[in-house]
């Protein structure tokens, strides 16, 4: 006797494997993430605040030694109209990084995350 399988079977199976490789894939954040310390009182990342934009950011710790840009896996969910499709992380030797999220639509960047290392070296 021939096993016909549903198509919705089909794709609750595909989804729930997804969903699990998912989930054991992204054990933890990124190297970067996980050596990062509590920003000190008076280190110029302390006055870098949430929601800061690039020029703010830029008149307090001036021109990053480096930057790193990258899209988000939201790029690649269809019918995904939110903002968060792309990220930019600038990189200051002895200092950390601050991370930014591109608006897709205004190509505005706004600060998500600012992450204290002293030992994170530009690239």
């Amino acid at each position: 006797m021939k096993t016909v399988r549903s198509f919705p079977m089909m794709l609750v199976a595909l989804l729930a494997t997804v969903a699990l490789s998912t989930a054991c894939a992204s054990g933890g954040g990124s190297a970067a993430e996980e050596a990062a310390m509590p920003v000190p009182a008076g280190s110029p990342f302390s006055k870098i605040e949430l929601g800061m934009s690039e020029h703010a950011v830029r008149k307090v710790l001036g021109e990053p030694d480096d930057a790193n840009a990258y899209m988000t896996g939201k790029a690649f969910i269809p019918y995904y109209y939110g903002t968060d499709t792309a990220r930019t992380d600038w990189l200051y030797k002895g200092q950390g990084r601050i991370v930014f999220s591109r608006n897709r639509y205004t190509g505005a960047l706004k600060v998500i995350r600012v992450l204290y290392n002293p030992a994170d070296q530009a690239l």
